[in-house]
């Protein structure tokens, strides 16, 4: 995948991972729950090409009552989910049981901050009951997993109103629209009709009538009301791994012994054995040396791997630390450059931070490695780190001094960049330059007068390019693009 399709891809993800956060903020202040994500990264939208093969489960749980919730993100609020043919790969599957919930959710990424509304939850039950209501949409090719679109219809108006009569045989339901009526119906087209009540407000975007029947209740249910240390001796792995996954949030103790030889039976699958050393290495070195063991095993898999590597991530702990870093810096031809990478990106966005480890590998010589270490450096630097930084600014090596020009720029630490030009080699001066050319115009502007003058002159260049109005984000290029298209014959 290319970066404009990483970028796109990105975005794509974010409006699943702003949607899953709204639904856990919804489910834990109005109902009671108390929410983890049950498959991994569905609140992150970063891109990795390394594909982890998990098991089909919903994106989030409750760990108070077990309750699961699959989150969708939509542009326009729509009951739609993927479907297939293939075994495993109907909407249905995916470990969501028939009182499990998806969750729907409109999305408007134009916004800022990102907007989102209209929350809507619905039991699996609820579209099984409803199916013969649903759409399918175009299949895709057998390639692409004979994939389409499957839609539960519903009516939702752009506009706020009040619902005044529903006549639940014609299905039909009438709704104020300012001084007027507005009259709805689905006659045949739904084989069930469910409205909002009579008398009831709506706003703009709020679906009235629906071919299913919402959630009852969403309630949690409450501590005590999961049974998830029996769970934990489930055959069925749909039961067992999301008990597993729950264990550390909810007390490993009572039932470390369990985790213990759920992690070393090799009869288990892969992931439910790692998920059990992660459950276990908050409070046990034991399971961080089997993480580590698997990220870096010459014969583990790329996907077992990554998975270790995330799960190392999310350990507060100084030993989870030392880990990443190990497969970080890890010189092991066997050991891919893009886990190295997940390794670095741990130690920036996981549970332990640990910026001085980061120092050392933005300057290591894999630059996918580099990059991620740098894009996860923390806002607000140490004044070790920064120390450092201003070192590499004063010694005569290149590669140094643009990691240091970069991090501080970024952080509009301007004057310290202005003081360096002082004592900076030649080569790192014009680095300098730049990277105060990248900084915002009102941080420097004022410090200006205390450079000389062929820096000043540079710099005013660089800024130029802010006021020439073909080369803003979205005209940058565009000339070049047109003249391709003079082509007539």
């Amino acid at each position: 995948m290319g970066f404009k399709e990483d970028v796109d891809f990105a975005r794509f993800l974010s409006m699943g991972v702003y949607a899953a956060d709204a639904v856990t903020q919804d489910l834990e202040r109005n109902h009671g729950h108390r929410i983890i994500e049950l498959e991994r990264y569905a609140k992150a939208n970063k891109v990795w090409q390394t594909k982890v093969k998990r098991m089909r489960l919903p994106d989030l749980m409750c760990v108070s009552c077990g309750r699961r919730f699959e989150s969708k993100g939509k542009t326009k609020l729509e009951i739609k989910l993927s479907d297939s043919t293939l075994p495993g790969r109907s909407w249905r599957d995916g470990g969501m049981r028939l009182d499990d919930i998806f969750a729907f959710a409109r999305v408007d990424m134009k916004t800022s901050p990102v907007s989102v509304s209209n929350l809507v939850y619905v039991t699996r039950q609820s579209l099984e009951d409803a199916l013969g209501s649903s759409k399918e949409g175009n299949r895709k090719a057998v390639s692409e997993g004979s994939e389409m679109d499957r839609r539960w219809p519903m009516w939702t108006p752009d506009y706020a109103g009040e619902v005044v009569t529903v006549d639940g045989g014609r299905k039909k339901v009438r709704v104020t629209k300012g001084a007027s009526t507005y009259l709805y119906g689905s006659g045949s087209r739904w084989d069930v009709f469910h409205t909002l009540a009579a008398g009831t407000a709506f706003e703009a975007g709020q679906p009235v009538a629906f071919c299913f029947r919402m959630a009852d209740s969403v309630a949690c249910a409450g501590d005590g009301s999961w049974s998830w240390k029996e769970d934990l001796l489930s055959a069925d792995e749909d039961i067992r791994f999301p008990a597993v996954k729950a264990a550390r949030f909810l007390g490993v103790e009572p039932v470390e012994d369990i985790l213990i030889h759920i992690a070393d039976d090799e009869a288990n699958d892969w992931r439910l054995r790692l998920e059990a050393h992660a459950s276990l290495a908050p409070t046990r070195p034991a399971s961080v040396g089997a993480l580590l063991e698997l990220a870096e095993f010459a014969d583990s898999t790329d996907e077992v791997r990554m998975e270790a590597v995330f799960s190392l991530s999310e350990i507060d702990s100084e030993e989870a630390a030392e880990a990443l870093y190990s497969v970080a810096s890890s010189t092991e031809p066997a050991v891919p450059e893009e886990v190295r990478a997940a390794a670095a990106w741990g130690l920036g966005s996981g549970a332990r931070k640990a910026p001085a480890k980061l120092m050392v590998l933005t300057n290591d010589p894999s630059v996918l490695v580099a990059t991620h270490a740098a894009a996860v450096m923390p806002s607000d630097l140490s004044q070790e780190c920064l120390g450092e930084l201003l070192d590499w600014l004063r010694a005569d090596d290149l590669r140094r001094a643009s990691t240091a020009a970069h991090l501080l720029a970024e952080r509009d630490l301007v004057a310290e960049l202005v003081n360096s030009l002082q004592t900076a080699p030649e080569g790192v001066r014009r680095l300098i330059v730049l990277a105060l050319g990248d900084a915002s115009r009102e941080a420097v502007s004022d410090l200006l007068s205390g450079l000389d003058a062929q820096s000043r002159a540079s710099i005013a260049t660089l800024w130029a390019k802010s006021d020439d109005w073909l080369r803003q984000p979205d005209t940058d290029g565009i000339l070049d693009a047109l003249k391709l298209q003079t082509l007539r014959r």
